[in-house]
């Protein structure tokens, strides 16, 4: 007990002593620079000219048809003449923009790139028995080799030659055939090779859970599957308890040179039925067309531009996920649509390579991935489990993806980008004490002077180029979409990787991006304008108190008007009905979105809530429970949290998986033993750094949990209670914590204390 106690004296009083050092070094090097910044202040003005970067900060990027109706569609200024030279140009289909490909670039250039598994293990927990997971999957350690590259030349060669093997495995033109595959190279091999033959393309997420497999599947009638090896267990799970008619399931062969035993052993269950007939390898598939002797020109009949060549279901977020139906034409309009956000890479492909990560069955980064090969940018393979350094999935002494790649672009979602800053604070952290506040305090000073038009080349030689280096060291542009973004993620990310990070909008109705910030716009937390090509507009939502008359801006739901605008739900007459609003003045589609926008008189526009994520309270007052959890997941210590409101509380409450590492970390600080983390004294901790973050971002008190419950259990889109795009499943979570909940609002002891 005395030794104990005298520990943590000394604990304390080394903590108190290095919070006194790094308060008094920060005051005095505050001192310095704000010295040092008035001191420099004229040559800065006069050799950065802030007022110019301001000037294209502040212009017009958008106008309305009718600028004395607050309803009018808005517009944006943008002229496509301006954005030129590329195959996107000539083009109307999928299959066209690999066929016209080499008037515009050499088809010897490098395509796409991936990486060799050379070894593969499982991780084991400190008992030495219990494989770890992430999100529910197990851990496999990867070592990996250097990226090898494929030409133009190459892939269009084996695409044509999976063309004219589907062909020959029996596949008919305008079948459908389902992805279900994680992100590689052979997947945009089959997506060409479906372009080129005529096939219905049918994305569905590999992370859906096994009922939203099986309904997308049957819902498409697909009798085709492509699909990996990974992947096969899972697939073969689906079709047995579902009872799927499939007639081939085509499969990538596993990847890994070398396997451990652990993992051969736990193969032997779906090792069996690889030889049965309805498994075919791909490799199998593409010997069959190389040995066709039919030419691919005569035997391949693309489908025409206007069918149905898509079917893209979405993550399921409120309900069972729905087709959305796409033609090929679509995929190229969105194509045209985001070209003035790459602008700087037209007929500069060669200079600049894209990481490919995010799960391609998401709209978002299969339309971006059409693009960029068509501007003749190298696309790099990558995983999210080998990406950074910090990846789960990376083995020692493995460089990650983005060292080894060194990509100048890539687009994001919010999670992946709250993984970056807690491997950022991390690193820092294991530094020393003093280099979490010198961040903060250097990021603040960077974000402050950027606003007002400046440069900080100092900081960014000095701090940002070290961060900048563990991420390759090149990345220059980050396009973030899928879901909101905060305005502190993207200011702190943007400032401390010194990149130009935008945020976007998009759907899968919309098929994919219709709204971008450009490169010039300093603002935080806006999706831009409406894209080349796209209009927008606001509708009023009495109910919700949104309304276009709102002051100082525009505020209501948000309809998006698009040649890009699906054709509707498979199988879903009414679900279309509801989504689709015909312009015959226009000649375009509206689609409702259940977004609450907010236009600014620059005609940029706002995401303010989701018309489903709002709560009434008790006292009448409208919450946005989204834009909560939004906020709230900058809190280091949490990795998932679904807040509920309730019309009789006038309080929330929130259920909360937290990070594990981290919270082993605060509750050794707190000395609370593994034993006691469920506890409502590590609640009240945790609740306590909940409330801090809510309060340092800008909620108000009535949004900030005054309860909150720690889960135990793994959220994972196996489970239902996230969706395949890693976004919550309210509902699912709902019904499984019902009593919890409960619990919770009617618990007035449960740490409730006031804030």
């Amino acid at each position: 007990m005395i030794i104990e106690f005298l520990s943590d004296t000394f604990m304390i009083k080394t903590n108190m002593m290095d919070q006194w050092f790094n308060n008094l070094f920060l005051i005095i090097f505050d001192i310095l620079v704000t010295i040092y910044t008035y001191i420099t202040l004229p040559i800065y003005i006069l050799r950065q000219k802030p007022e110019n970067v301001l000037k294209k900060s502040q212009r017009i990027r958008a106008k309305q048809l009718n600028e004395n109706d607050p309803k009018s569609p808005w517009f944006g200024v943008l002229d496509r003449q301006q954005y030129r030279g590329s195959v996107v140009d000539i083009v109307e289909t999928i299959d066209e923009l690999c066929n016209n490909l080499e008037k515009y670039m050499s088809l010897q250039n490098k395509a796409v790139g991936y990486r060799r598994v050379l070894r593969e293990y499982v991780v084991y927990g400190s008992d030495g028995i219990t494989p770890l997971k992430i999100d529910g999957k197990i851990i496999k350690k990867r070592e990996l080799s250097d990226y090898n590259w494929l030409s133009y030349e190459q892939l269009f060669e084996r695409k044509n030659h999976i063309a004219k093997g589907l062909l020959s495995a029996g596949i008919k033109r305008n079948e459908p055939i389902a992805i279900l595959c994680e992100t590689c190279a052979e997947y945009l091999m089959m997506e060409f090779a479906i372009a080129r033959a005529g096939f219905v393309q049918v994305n569905v997420f590999p992370t859906l859970g096994e009922s939203g497999i099986a309904h997308a599947i049957k819902e498409t009638n697909s009798k085709f599957i492509f699909t990996s090896w990974d992947l096969l267990p899972k697939i073969r799970s689906v079709i047995q308890k579902y009872k799927l008619d499939v007639s081939k399931i085509i499969y990538i062969e596993r990847r890994a040179e070398t396997v451990s035993d652990e993992i051969i052993a736990k193969e032997k269950d779906f090792i069996e039925p690889i030889n049965q007939s309805i498994f075919v390898p791909l490799t199998k598939i593409e010997q069959d067309g190389q040995s066709c002797n039919d030419d691919d020109v005569a035997i391949c009949k693309p489908l025409d531009k206007d069918q149905v060549a898509f079917i893209v279901f979405t993550s399921g977020s409120t309900g069972v996920p729905k087709g959305v139906q796409l033609t090929s034409n679509q995929m190229i309009q969105v194509c045209h649509q985001m070209l003035p956000s790459l602008s700087e890479y037209i007929g500069n492909g060669l200079k600049n390579i894209y990481v490919a990560y995010l799960p391609q069955a998401h709209i978002f980064e299969s339309t971006c991935e059409f693009l960029i090969f068509g501007l003749g940018i190298p696309i790099g393979f990558a995983s999210p489990f080998t990406l950074t350094e910090s990846s789960p999935g990376l083995a020692p002494n493995t460089k990650s993806d983005l060292v080894l790649l060194r990509p100048t672009f890539m687009i994001s979602v919010p999670l992946v980008l709250q993984r970056i800053q807690k491997q950022i604070y991390n690193k820092l952290e294991s530094r020393s004490s003093i280099f979490i506040p010198l961040f903060n305090y250097l990021m603040k000073y960077k974000i402050i002077w950027t606003q007002k038009g400046f440069a900080t080349p100092l900081i960014n030689r000095i701090f940002c180029k070290k961060i900048r280096e563990q991420f390759g060291g090149r990345l220059d542009k980050i396009i973030v979409g899928g879901a909101p973004l905060s305005s502190t993620l993207q200011s702190v990310i943007k400032a401390a990787l010194d990149t130009t990070l935008v945020q976007g909008y998009g759907m899968t109705e919309t098929c994919g991006a219709c709204f971008c910030m450009d490169n010039d716009d300093l603002t935080y937390g806006c999706t831009g304008a409406p894209m080349l090509g796209v209009y927008a507009k606001l509708d009023d939502w009495n109910e919700g108190g949104y309304r276009t008359s709102d002051l100082p801006n525009p505020r209501g739901e948000l309809l998006v008007g698009s040649k890009a605008n699906c054709l509707g739900y498979l199988n879903k007459p009414d679900a279309t009905d509801e989504l689709l609003v015909k312009d015959e003045k226009l000649n375009i589609n509206w689609v409702r979105s259940g977004d609450i926008a907010e236009v600014y008189p620059d005609g940029t526009f706002k995401i303010v809530d989701r018309k489903k994520d709002l709560v009434k309270m008790a006292n009448g007052e409208y919450v946005s429970l989204g834009k909560i959890e939004t906020t709230l997941k900058n809190c280091n210590y949490i990795d998932h949290i679904c807040v509920f409101g309730n019309a009789l509380a006038n309080y929330l409450v929130a259920l909360v998986v937290p990070n594990e590492e981290k919270l082993v970390h605060l509750a050794q600080t707190h000395r609370i033993p593994n034993e006691a983390r469920s506890t409502n004294r590590m609640s009240e901790i945790l609740l306590k750094s909940v409330r801090e973050t809510g309060i340092e971002n800008g909620l108000k008190k009535v949004e900030i949990p005054t309860k909150i419950q720690i889960v135990s259990d793994e959220w994972t889109p196996d489970n239902e209670m996230l969706t395949a795009a890693m976004k919550l499943k309210r509902s699912s979570i709902k019904t499984r914590y019902f009593s919890v909940i409960d619990d919770l609002f009617n618990d007035s002891q449960s740490n409730s204390t006031e804030i």
